[in-house]
């Protein structure tokens, strides 16, 4: 089982709200998405959940359209659930609706196990007036796997839950993963987020990055994942998808080292800090990196009286990983490195 966008761009009128997005998703996993205001996480739901077609590009399950491959599970920010009811009733009344053709037993049999599931054994014969946040986003969860979707989907799911009810909601989140789901979690909350076996960033629209939590922090010159969002204005969105499209390939391959040494090749920022305005580091004694013929003026370290040519700049450094030398990447990195030089 796999959830794959392809190509996935969605435009409204001239405004691109998605641009560009590539994912593959497999059971297990449970992925958090995250990005400032206006970064298109509620269309990509949208998407996911087949409710809002694609400009371009596909979305498919099992190989299948997503809108034909079965029932995604979705859980709002906002539950919509029947405050007078009990725990019990309001999923029996939802297993009914969602599952007419199976018998009375059979769906109660569904029920409880749900409510096994999300931890509800307890508070099963409480009205959900009286639940907690906590618990009543519970019941929305149970509500969903009901049907035991392939995909569940929930949208802020911990907002306005105390750090310690947040964990322990990811907590579930990550048990139901476990069971062999697809399982995303959009939110604005950091403090759990390392429970999570992927980070999705976007950012107006792109694709930023996509890999392991424990990642992201270097990958942004960060020390921690609270301050990714500070630094994400020290870059264009185009210049932080562009590197991720470049390096995303490597990051599992290559030490923190090597992927830098491949960013320089491709001409692109190592860390945010390092806007290359000038090239004026501090430690490096060039007083004018011209770039005329990449010659250097004035480059006065010891040692290295070369004049580097433009094709030496593109050779990969040689503590790079194997797998940066095929031709068919550095091919692509020249092209790119080209038309940098081009715009400047």
């Amino acid at each position: 089982m796999a959830l794959e966008l392809s190509g996935v761009a969605v435009t409204a009128g001239r405004a691109t709200l998605l641009q560009g997005l590539d994912l593959s998703l497999g059971p297990g996993q449970l992925v958090g998405l995250i990005g400032p205001s206006g970064a298109g996480k509620s269309t990509l739901i949208k998407v996911l959940l087949g409710i809002r077609e694609p400009s371009s590009g596909t979305v498919r399950l099992n190989g299948q359209p997503v809108q034909q491959a079965g029932p995604v599970g979705y859980v709002p920010q906002d539950d919509a659930l029947h405050g007078s009811l009990r725990v019990q009733e309001a999923l029996l009344f939802a297993a009914e609706l969602r599952m007419p053709t199976w018998t009375d037993a059979a769906r109660r049999s569904r029920v409880e196990q749900v409510i096994q599931q999300v931890g509800l054994e307890e508070r099963q014969k409480v009205a959900i007036h009286r639940l907690s946040g906590g618990q009543r986003k519970r019941v929305s969860v149970a509500m969903e796997l009901l049907t035991s979707p392939p995909v569940l989907i929930l949208d802020e799911p911990t907002s306005g839950l105390d750090p310690g009810m947040e964990a322990k909601m990811m907590e579930l989140f990550q048990a139901v993963a476990q069971a062999g789901r697809i399982v995303l979690v959009s939110t604005h909350a950091m403090q759990s987020l390392d429970r999570c076996s992927r980070l999705l960033i976007l950012m107006q629209g792109r694709m930023i990055f996509g890999a392991a939590p424990d990642q992201a922090p270097d990958w942004f010159g960060t020390r921690s994942l609270n301050g990714i969002f500070d630094q994400l204005p020290t870059q264009r969105p185009e210049t932080w998808a562009q590197k991720w499209a470049t390096g995303r390939t490597l990051l599992a391959q290559s030490t923190p080292v090597q992927l830098s040494a491949h960013l320089r090749v491709a001409g692109l920022p190592e860390h945010p800090s390092d806007t290359r305005q000038g090239d004026t580091r501090q430690g490096d004694t060039r007083q004018s990196d011209t770039r005329q013929g990449d010659t250097r003026q004035g480059d006065t370290r010891q040692g290295d009286t070369s004049t580097p040519s433009s094709a030496d700049s593109l050779k990969p450094p040689k503590n790079l990983h194997p797998a940066l030398r095929d031709p068919a990447l550095q091919k692509q990195l020249e092209e790119l490195k080209a038309a940098r030089e081009k715009k400047g």
